[in-house]
Order: C-alpha cells, then sequence, then structure tokens
C-alpha cells in the first residue's frame, strides 16, 4: 500500500554534483536559492560526488552550503563546516598509476580514486592484471573511475547519514548515473532528473521534468517540500504480514505513510500479528517505540536491536527518548505494566507528548505502537488529541469503537482478527465504506476467521478490497518458550513455601506445575496473605526470571491489594492454565 510521502519524511537530501545540481561544472544561481530555501526548512545537505576532492574544490564555488561533502564516489568525506577532511578508502596502489603512465592511458588521481575514460576499460583492465592490482571499476556515463572494492556512493552516505545521526529511511538520494545507484540503495527514496541515464530512470520513485540543475531546483522548491509528490514508483517501503488466503499473494503493509488499526477479539491473535509486524520493521531498521501497558511485548527483547524500558516516571521516557537520539533505527518497548493503574493514563499521555516532540525534532521514531488503544484514545480518553496528526502509528485494541471520532478518521488501513462483539461489527459496518449487504458479509466472515487469520482492509477502497490472509510466522513467540520451568524442579532452598498466618508449612512447590496444583487447594487466605506481601510475583522472576508472568501476577497482587479482586485463585488459576501447557 504506497502513500504519499510527506516532505516531512526528508530528514536530508543527498544529491549528485554534475548533471544533477551542476551544469558544465558550476551550480546554477536557482539551484543556489532552492538549496539555501531546503536548509531553511532544516533538512540536511549531502553533496555526492564522483569528482576527485581537489577537482570539486577548484569547480564548486558553494560548499558552505552542503553539511557533508561525500567525494570521489565515496573515497573521502568531508565537512564544510568543520573544515574536516577524511579518506574512506584507501590511495590508489602507485605501481597501477605507474603502469597507466606507461601504457599512456589518461587519468585523474584523487586521494582515493583513478578516474578515467570508459572507453578505455579495456586497456585499463591489462594493466590492473599486469601489475596485481585488483581494483573496482564504476561507470560513469563516459568516465570510469577505479577504487578499492566494497567503496561506493552508497557507503560514503552511510558514513555522511551516521555522521548527522539520521535514519536512512529519511534520506532522499538524487543523481543521474549509473554510480548513484549505488546510494539510492542505502536511501529512503531516490529521484532523478530528466536526463538521467535509462537504467536509472527506471529504477527511482520520481522523475523530475527537465533537465539538470533547472529540474532538480523546481522539484526542490515546489513538490519535495510542500508534500505534492506522487506514491514512490518502488516497493521497497512494504513489509509482509502474510499470504492471501484465496491466491497465495503476498500481503504487505506500507512501512510509511499510513496509520493501522488492529482489532479483533481478546485471545484472537491481534498481539501476534503486531509483534510480527515490529519484528519486520525492527529487521529494515525503522525506528520503532512501543507503549506496552500490560507487558504483552517484552518477549520482542530476545531481538538483541529490541530495548526495554521500564516506565514509571518522566525521567523513564526522557532514557526512551534518548536512545532513539543514540540510534535512530532503535526499537524500543516502553513497559509500563508495573506503574499503577492510576498513573499509566498520565505516563501514557507524557510518553505520547514527548514522542511528538521527538518527531517534530528529528522525525523519530518513525511507528508507535500503542496496546489496549481503546484505554487511552476513547472520546474522554486523556490522550486522543494527541495522535494521528502524523502518520505511523499502530492501534491494537478490542473496542476499535471505544475509540475517539478523530482518532478513528486518522486510519488509513484496518486489520480485523476474530471480532464477534455486537459494538465492533457495528463499528464495522460505520467506519469501512462500502454497502449494507457488503458490510454484513464482511463482519460474519470475522466471526469465522480462526487464530492466526486476520481480514486487511483500507480506508480507501472499503470492502470492496478487503482481503483476507494468513500470518506470517514470528521469530519470537508471543508466549515464552513452552514455559521450559513447568515440569523442572529447582533447588530445594528455591522453592516456594505456602504458610499459613502462624508460619505452618502447608505446601510446597519445587516446580510451576506444582505451584498451580497448590494455588487450586490452599486457602484463599493464605493465598490474599502472600499476594499482598507480592511473593508470588517475586518468587516468578527472582527464581525463574519469568518476566512476563511475574508482572501479570504482581498486578493481580496489586489488585487484591486494592479489594479490586473478588475471587482471587480464581484469578491465579485462570492466569497460569493460560501460561502452562496442558492446563488450559
Amino acid at each position: 500500500m504506497n502513500s504519499v510521502a510527506p516532505s516531512r519524511a526528508f530528514a536530508a537530501i543527498a544529491c549528485d554534483y554534475d548533471g544533477t545540481l551542476a551544469t558544465h561544472d558550476r551550480i546554477p544561481p536557482e539551484v543556489v536559492t532552492a538549496l539555501r530555501f531546503v536548509r531553511e526548512q532544516g533538512i540536511r545537505l549531502i553533496l555526492v560526488t564522483g569528482r576527485t576532492f581537489f577537482e570539486l574544490t577548484r569547480v564548486c564555488e558553494h560548499l558552505e552550503l552542503f553539511d557533508v561533502v561525500i567525494a570521489e564516489n565515496g573515497g573521502v568525506l568531508f565537512v564544510p563546516p568543520e573544515q574536516v577532511i577524511r579518506d574512506l578508502a584507501p590511495p590508489p596502489p602507485p605501481r597501477l598509476v605507474g603502469e597507466l603512465d606507461r601504457r599512456g592511458i589518461y587519468y585523474q588521481l584523487g586521494r582515493t580514486i583513478v578516474d578515467t575514460f570508459r572507453n578505455d576499460e579495456g586497456r585499463i583492465r591489462d594493466a590492473m592484471a599486469a601489475v596485481r592490482v585488483q581494483l573496482a571499476l564504476t561507470p560513469n556515463r563516459a568516465a570510469l573511475m577505479l577504487q578499492a572494492p566494497g567503496v561506493s556512493k552508497g557507503s560514503g552516505v552511510q558514513h555522511a547519514i551516521r555522521r548527522l545521526g539520521l535514519s536512512s529511511h529519511d534520506v532522499l538520494g538524487i543523481g543521474d548515473a549509473e554510480n548513484d545507484l549505488d546510494m539510492f540503495a542505502v536511501c529512503g527514496f531516490s529521484a532523478c532528473p530528466g536526463n538521467a541515464v535509462e537504467e536509472v530512470r527506471t529504477r527511482v520513485d520520481w522523475v523530475f521534468a527537465g533537465d539538470n540543475g533547472g529540474s532538480v531546483a523546481r522539484a526542490l522548491s515546489t513538490s519535495v517540500l510542500d508534500g505534492q509528490l506522487p506514491p514512490p514508483a518502488t516497493g521497497r517501503r512494504e513489509v509482509e504480514v502474510g499470504w492471501a488466503r484465496q491466491s497465495g499473494e503476498r500481503v504487505a503493509v506500507s512501512t510509511r505513510g499510513v496509520n493501522v488499526l488492529v482489532n479483533g477479539d481478546s485471545m484472537s491473535g491481534k498481539s501476534w500479528l503486531v509483534g510480527g509486524l515490529i519484528e519486520r520493521l525492527v529487521d529494515r531498521r525503522y525506528g520503532v517505540c512501543v507503549i506496552d501497558p500490560e507487558g504483552d511485548y517484552h518477549v520482542l527483547t530476545a531481538i538483541p536491536a529490541v530495548s526495554f524500558v521500564e516506565v514509571r516516571d518522566m525521567a523513564d521516557w526522557d532514557q526512551a527518548v534518548e536512545l532513539f537520539r543514540r540510534d535512530p533505527s532503535a526499537c524500543v518497548v516502553a513497559d509500563l505494566s508495573t506503574a499503577g493503574d492510576a498513573d499509566k493514563a498520565s505516563l501514557i499521555t507524557t510518553g505520547l507528548r514527548a514522542l511528538r516532540d521527538l518527531r517534530r525534532e528529528c522525525r523519530l521514531p518513525h511507528w508507535i505502537f500503542l496496546d489496549e488503544a481503546h484505554y487511552w484514545l476513547g472520546e474522554d480518553g486523556p490522550a486522543a488529541d494527541l495522535v494521528l496528526d502524523e502518520k505511523g502509528f499502530c492501534l491494537a485494541t478490542y473496542r476499535a469503537s471505544a475509540l475517539a471520532a478523530n482518532i478513528r478518521k486518522g486510519i488509513d488501513l484496518f486489520v480485523f482478527a476474530r471480532t464477534t462483539a455486537p459494538d465492533e461489527t457495528r463499528f464495522v459496518r460505520e467506519a469501512i465504506p462500502g454497502s449494507i449487504e457488503a458490510g454484513n458479509h464482511l463482519c460474519a466472515a470475522f466471526g469465522e476467521l480462526s487464530l492466526g487469520e486476520f481480514v486487511l482492509v483500507r480506508a480507501d477502497t472499503g470492502c470492496a478490497g478487503a482481503v483476507s490472509f494468513q500470518a506470517a510466522p514470528r521469530r519470537t513467540e508471543h508466549v515464552r518458550h513452552r514455559r521450559k520451568y513447568a515440569d523442572i524442579p529447582v533447588l530445594p532452598d528455591r522453592n516456594f513455601f505456602f504458610r499459613a498466618a502462624d508460619g505452618r508449612l502447608l505446601a510446597r512447590a519445587a516446580t510451576l506445575g506444582e505451584f498451580a496444583k497448590a494455588v487450586e487447594t490452599v486457602d484463599e487466605g493464605v493465598l490474599i496473605e502472600h499476594a499482598r506481601r507480592l511473593d508470588f510475583s517475586r518468587w516468578l522472576f527472582e527464581v525463574f526470571r519469568e518476566r512476563r508472568l511475574a508482572r501479570q501476577i504482581r498486578q493481580i497482587e496489586q489488585r487484591c491489594g486494592r479489594g479490586d479482586i473478588r475471587h482471587l485463585r480464581v484469578a491465579l488459576i485462570r492466569l497460569l492454565s493460560a501460561w502452562l501447557p496442558g492446563r488450559a
């Protein structure tokens, strides 16, 4: 699903020099004006050229316009504001340079590159073979560049992006020749002037009308910055969520420019699907923040790229925000499960404000996931007016009907798991465009979905474009791997001891299975005393390191302490039965 890329999607623009910005060696005045305008909008500029650094300083009179300059086809990095120059590749082997001289082959020698003519490629290869030198040969229209293997405009731009602290997904690359393709591969978006070589024109997102710098200047001054670019032509900005049930075709979700709502009954697989989507965004190095009120996404921390922050106050949100400043591709699970019920609403509101400010500052994180969204984004919810003003939200809920009207209007893509509640089927008929008959048919289909089956509906196509699909597999399990401690005893001094008020030992548990059996038989008054002291959750975490189960038990203990649970035993048995194999 493609969408229009708004101007705010670009944190930086990486531009080729000859044939893109410059005509006959020089940047025309209208292009200089356009570049200055871009900088005024807070967008960083990266100049990327195959020219030798010496040649570039001779012909370019406006290097000060750029935050970073990549010269010699990725071999040299120059930072104009700091006058810092750094070689990103070794110098050309002297014996090859001598052999080119001996054979009378014309060349220009740079700090890390040999620039020559493309029609001399055969003679150059013979010269390299004669002196046993292996360099990469990169064509650039009529030119041919010789440099160390692995060095390219793409590798140079990656250095520049890291130096600027940006995400490559937020960079627009603009070029016109074959050596720009490596740059496009590392940029989130790509474009070229109308006179670019054919291979480039067929592989970019946008072709700007006109030639050379004039084409680019007009685009920068208009469509690029006012959000009027058409949908990108390439499909690189999609992640797979599953396969269509009828055709087996790939079902994908756009990684940019959409808001997603995942709705379904409890235990219908919503969190499984959302977790899989997060995993795929992490694999693609998008910045992701997961606001997790109940501790359901801690399992994602099994992925090395995922960070975990336990949020109990604003200082914890500061820590989460700082992770994105350090690494634009960070995935942060902000876990609020240990916060009191009364505090969660204010913490989530505070977090959404902090993330909104961070997005305005540096366009990160690319995605914000919010679980149990109906609690916080209802008509009277504390945060209903804070989100969906920009794209890149995924809301998970079993009560989409309770979301505020402005929230529902901001959804571009609906994903439904099994949905049977009358209020939710009524919501579908009201929110999804289509005839009454089509809406009834869709709702009937929702009620027949099995675990792992979903229906994707786009807001712009409505019921007519609904696609049923089977979810793709995940790397991490939603519930931890088969509860490996269910029947494995711990050391005697690590057992759980159920004791009466007078200290008498009533039961002991060496495994989680034994613990569950004891909960079924021990007097409820004993369970209540243990719960008020938080003994259950402390034992589960300290002995088994089962953080997720411990948090869920802690929630029950806290509710018991407030007097919110009438039957503690029932609540504990229900949770343990769902968690332990063979007890459901």
